[in-house]
């Protein structure tokens, strides 16, 4: 296949790497801002990506260099996936891919760190052959298809496959060209700052233009999420979103299904992002994976139970119930049919837990679409906790929606309170100022009969206080995805003035902590953190700050 008009060759990009100048500084001006030192850590990792990509294959033809960058979610974690609305700000962190175009449809894989991500290979019609071609569920759950990914499994191979096949998918008419790749990043691995949506966003990218694919943003948002699934897990698409949209200096408030970028708000002043890494790794695989199936598969159990509620038990009219609600975000984009008051009313009739026999018998019309959703995840012990779960998911959606509000007001604590309030709904356990931990319960405080009757009381009375905190987005709920080490860095945060809010970002299990500070406490942050946290585990301090950078894409020169 003849590369695409207009891409300079490998000699060409080295040559401007070496001397750098003008044209260099444009280019990544575009893209990283005007930082000298930003730019000079930028041009040493383009140069050893590749100086590698010439040292490993035999070819000085066009080259391109595609790239995603690290996301933050500030606000509306867990809910993309349900129509939820949130809120991502890119970080300079990025995944780099060097790709070039091969004449056959193989793909070939290298990193500038083949200890850690060995070589790799695949053919793009030897893989579709292994599955279904009439659509990308079918094809993903062919036999052929989740035994080659078991065999591969935790490979970074799967998320370059997971990319590539779904645009082949999508173009079934085009036969795509091979690439010959060599990939190097420096997001954390494990880190909650999806390092493996940045590898499937590049790898999206670079062949989109090496095969001249028509494809909007939108619709390659809804490619590389969907292209996810591949590799075994069943979120959304908001953090390739984020990567794909995210723009310098904003904060991209966007929701799904379908996707829209509702508006980019500016990172407030005075203010900074600090990502506070745990170094507890955070890998959805193992039990982690199938803890993470099992939360996805509670929201969705979570749906089908509010619908039954407001038909079967408060009398809403059927129809009108199926033709607005498909996704739990639905509910708070139809306010005035869907109130607090109604939402404390449904919830006070969802059991705390219920197991999958229980819902078989409760849901029974509902039969195969619930054994579709069982075979993402073993059977929770205890059963799936359909209210906490119900309750969080509920009322994030409500603080991902209100959030740019608060911002926009100037109201930064606002804005704080509800990190503080969306991480206790994750909150495992909470550690006191001389260090004792305590467990956290949100299911026996804040989800009970009595506690879902007092709000309703407070929503129908007349303190205008009681009845305004009464709102849903204030509530935690219990989705419960932290890990005690997530915990007690909010904790240290939140005991340092001039921080404003803190909580997880991403899936969770381990990972950062986002804390939002004012500029003047970021050095008493992170010395307390260094002190309190990093140094009484013989860990190196992993705090930095954010430095926002443009969205994905192919650097052009």
């Amino acid at each position: 296949m003849r590369p695409p008009r207009g891409l300079p060759g490998l000699g060409d990009w080295l040559s401007l790497l070496e001397r750098p100048g003008a044209a260099l500084r444009t280019a990544f001006g575009r893209t990283y801002g005007q930082d000298a030192a930003l730019l000079e850590r930028r041009r040493h990792a383009y140069r050893a990506l590749l100086q590698a990509f010439a040292a490993a294959y035999d070819s000085r033809d066009a080259i391109i260099v595609a790239r995603a960058p690290a996301r933050l979610n500030l606000m509306g974690v867990h809910v993309e996936h349900r129509r939820g609305e949130v809120n991502y700000v890119t970080h300079c962190r990025e995944v780099l891919i060097a790709a070039q175009p091969r004449p056959d449809d193989r793909v070939v894989l290298r990193s500038v760190e083949p200890a850690c991500f060995p070589d790799h290979s695949f053919g793009i019609g030897e893989e579709l052959a292994q599955g279904a071609r009439d659509n990308w569920m079918a094809f993903i759950e062919s036999p052929g298809v989740s035994q080659a990914v078991a065999r591969m499994r935790g490979h970074w191979g799967n998320y370059i496959k997971s990319a590539v096949l779904r645009l082949q998918h999508r173009f079934p008419e085009r036969k795509l060209c091979g690439m010959n790749l060599m990939v190097s990043g420096d997001i954390p691995i494990s880190a909650g700052l999806s390092s493996s949506s940045a590898l499937v966003v590049a790898a999206a990218v670079a062949a989109v233009r090496l095969n001249d694919l028509d494809v909007a943003p939108a619709e390659l948002v809804e490619l590389c999420g969907q292209g996810e699934w591949y590799v075994g897990t069943r979120g959304g698409a908001g953090d390739h979103a984020a990567m794909i949209c995210g723009r310098r200096n904003r904060i991209a408030h966007m929701r799904f299904f379908p996707f829209e970028l509702l508006e980019c708000v500016p990172l407030p002043d005075g203010c900074q992002v600090v990502i506070c890494n745990s170094l507890k790794a955070a890998e959805k695989s193992g039990a982690v994976l199938d803890e993470y199936n099992q939360t996805i598969a509670a929201y969705q159990v979570v749906l089908m139970l509010i619908k039954q509620v407001l038909i079967a038990e408060l009398g809403v009219d059927a129809a009108a119930v199926e033709h607005q609600l498909n996704h739990l975000g639905d509910i708070n984009l139809n306010r005035r049919d869907f109130p607090d008051e109604l939402v404390y009313r449904v919830l006070r009739r969802i059991p705390p837990a219920i197991t999958r026999e229980q819902l078989r018998a409760r849901l029974s019309a509902q039969r195969a679409a619930l054994e579709q959703i069982f075979l993402t995840h073993n059977a929770p012990a205890g059963g799936y906790r359909a209210r906490a779960v119900a309750m969080f998911g509920l009322a994030e959606i409500a603080r991902g929606a209100n959030a740019m509000g608060f911002l926009k007001r100037g109201d930064l604590a606002g804005f704080g309170e509800l990190m503080y309030i969306s991480h206790a709904g994750d909150r495992l356990v909470t550690f006191a100022p001389d260090g004792s931990r305590h467990p956290w319960d949100n299911e026996s405080t804040r989800v009970t009969d009595d506690y879902l009757q007092r709000l309703l009381d407070d929503r129908a009375g007349g303190d205008p206080e009681k009845a305004y905190r009464a709102n849903l987005m204030f509530q935690p709920g219990g989705f419960r995805c932290s890990c005690e080490e997530l915990d007690q860095i909010v904790d240290l945060a939140q005991r340092v003035p001039g921080v404003l809010g803190a909580g997880l970002t991403g899936a969770g299990f381990g990972g950062c902590v986002l804390v939002l500070a004012r500029e003047q406490a970021v050095e008493a942050l992170v010395e307390a953190l260094g002190e309190e946290y990093y140094e009484p585990r013989g860990l190196p301090l992993a705090a930095e700050t954010c430095v926002s950078v443009a969205g994905a894409g192919v650097v052009s020169l």
